[in-house]
This record gives structure tokens, C-alpha cells and sequence, in this order.
């Protein structure tokens, strides 16, 4: 399997340096420009692909669904629960400034929070089961800066970390076997 993840366009809650977690923001006016920024620079590369997904929060369905228009994609969007972004329990909605080097501490746990490795695990687990279920295809998948940060680390640990940036609209390409992920440059 191909898979290309993308994160989705830019909210309020990124404009303004805000942790949003599972919680439900949509697209920005922003977002959606590069939404279609990145769906016309896939439409002009002739990108296909036979699966387009997302996770359920509406950002990125928003930016699966302006990409899925553009490439004249026919097929419902398919939702993937297990590509949500991480739990981050009571930091929802605290200026990153203040979230971010905490989580980043030592053995940092608070009820709810989604770890590490727990993150790592769900989303090594998820990919793989997508492939298990769409076998050969070329995927398409809408998600989040944490979900594409773990599949990194789970690629490479020794060169990615939680601490990327990933900005919004950014896109990694991996093949995915039943065995491996690898990433592929583009």
C-alpha cells in the first residue's frame, strides 16, 4: 500500500497557538485555501488515488473532502477512527507554550493523556490494519500532526520526534507492508 498522509489546514486553534486535541474546530478560511493550494498542486502531478480517508474530526474531513472534490475523487470519504489525533485530556484548548513542554517532560501522565507510546502503538496498529483492509491500494489519509509525527518515529526513531513541526497541509508518502512501514521521499 501507498499511503500519503496529510495534515489538515490550519483552524483557529493553530492560528492562535492553541492545543485542540480531539477537540472539534474546523478549517479557517486559511485552511481551506490550503486545502485547495495542495489539492490543485495533486490535481497537477495527476495524483490518483483509489482511497481517500480521514479522521473524524471535522478539520480534516474538511480538507479530505476540498482534495476529493479537486481531484474529482467519486467514492464516500472513508473514516478512520483510529487516525483521530492524540488524547490530550486536560490540555485541550491551553496555549501550546505551556502544554507542550510539559507533555515533553519525563514521564509526564495525567488522566486521559494519550502517551507516547501508547500513541505509537495505536497508530502502528491502525496503519496496519489499513493495509490489512485495502491490501495494494494507493491511500490517501487526512489526519493530524501527532498521528503523522508517531508514524515518523515509528519509520525512523533515531531522526524523528515528537518535538517536528508539521505544518499544516504537509504531506508524507509510505509504503506499507505486512511487515514495514517505510517512508518514501518525494
Amino acid at each position: 500500500m501507498i499511503l500519503a498522509v496529510v495534515r489538515h489546514g490550519q483552524t483557529y486553534y493553530n492560528l492562535h497557538g492553541i492545543v485542540q486535541g480531539r477537540v472539534n474546530i474546523p478549517l479557517n478560511e486559511t485552511g481551506k485555501v490550503q486545502a485547495k493550494i495542495l489539492a490543485k498542486l495533486l490535481y497537477e502531478k495527476s495524483e490518483r488515488f483509489d482511497v481517500i480517508a480521514s479522521s473524524p474530526l471535522s478539520r480534516s474531513l474538511e480538507t479530505a473532502y476540498i482534495i476529493a472534490k479537486k481531484l474529482k475523487y467519486k467514492h464516500p470519504i472513508r473514516i478512520e477512527p483510529s487516525f483521530i489525533e492524540r488524547d490530550f485530556a486536560k490540555l485541550d484548548g491551553c496555549p501550546v507554550e505551556i502544554a507542550m513542554p510539559q507533555t515533553r517532560a519525563e514521564g509526564y501522565s495525567h488522566e486521559g493523556y494519550e502517551d507516547d507510546h501508547k500513541l505509537i502503538k495505536r497508530v502502528k496498529k491502525a496503519v496496519f490494519k489499513l493495509q490489512e483492509d485495502l491490501g495494494d491500494q494507493k491511500v490517501l489519509l487526512v489526519a493530524h500532526s501527532h498521528v503523522i509525527k508517531a508514524l515518523r518515529i515509528i519509520v525512523d526513531p533515531s531522526h524523528y520526534a515528537f518535538t517536528d513541526f508539521i505544518q499544516n497541509t504537509d504531506i508524507f508518502y509510505f509504503e506499507v507492508n505486512k511487515e514495514q512501514i517505510k517512508m518514501i521521499i518525494t
